[in-house]
């Protein structure tokens, strides 16, 4: 049988066309320069999806809006539907699944607006995924050393400016920290921007 394991395969150099494509080096620089944002989304969806491991009954918007009650207690429908990104009436459905569980409770009206508290199981919940978050996140960073860490330290801040600077609001980006290790945003105020991004706005029907 033949095999291809041991087949020396034909290398070309960059000015070089493929023949079966007959590509050249621009296109393949274009293919590397993707290399990175692919790897960057990759490894942002590992701590997302080993962050929500073992917790299926809850939705990510629901973990978030768990979250959000935890950080800014208590919470307002509003405050949590523009956090989470979802509109108003979508906000309410959401909050009914971890009120059902016993993580959330709504408390009272300000105004027009319904005010969400979370329990103390719920407290225990959202703590327990903050910290896993973290510890997935440190795995991910121990194979660097200090003065590694430091210098990615150094390049995330300033893309976390960067973003917030475009006009995103803040309390978005941080709806899944734990608020005694969050100093993403570093000077700035964690309160919603004016010209938010319509890519942020909240429009999202789905719970």
């Amino acid at each position: 049988m033949y095999s291809f394991i041991n087949e020396k395969r034909p290398e070309f150099r960059c000015c070089e066309r493929r023949p079966e494509t007959g590509d050249g080096c621009e296109e393949r620089r274009e293919d590397v320069d993707m290399h990175l944002p692919n790897k960057f989304a990759a490894l942002s969806l590992a701590v997302t999806d080993a962050t929500l491991a073992g917790d299926d009954d809850l939705a990510p918007t629901a973990v978030a809006a768990l979250i959000t009650a935890a950080n800014n207690p208590p919470a307002s429908i509003g405050e949590i539907a523009a956090i989470v990104g979802l509109t108003h009436s979508a906000t309410v459905r959401l909050v009914d699944r971890p009120e059902t569980g016993g993580l959330l409770h709504r408390r009272r009206r300000v105004g027009r607006e319904v005010l969400v508290e979370i329990t103390a199981a719920g407290r225990r919940r959202a703590d327990g995924l903050q910290d896993r978050r973290l510890a997935v996140s440190a795995g991910f960073l121990a194979g660097l050393s200090a003065e590694e860490r430091d210098f990615l330290g150094r390049l995330v801040d300033r893309m976390l400016r960067d973003h917030a600077a475009r006009g995103y609001d803040r309390r978005r980006l941080c709806r899944m920290c734990a608020r005694l290790h969050c100093n993403c945003c570093l000077e700035m105020d964690l309160t919603p921007t004016e010209n938010a991004s319509p890519d942020e706005s909240v429009t999202r029907e789905e719970a």
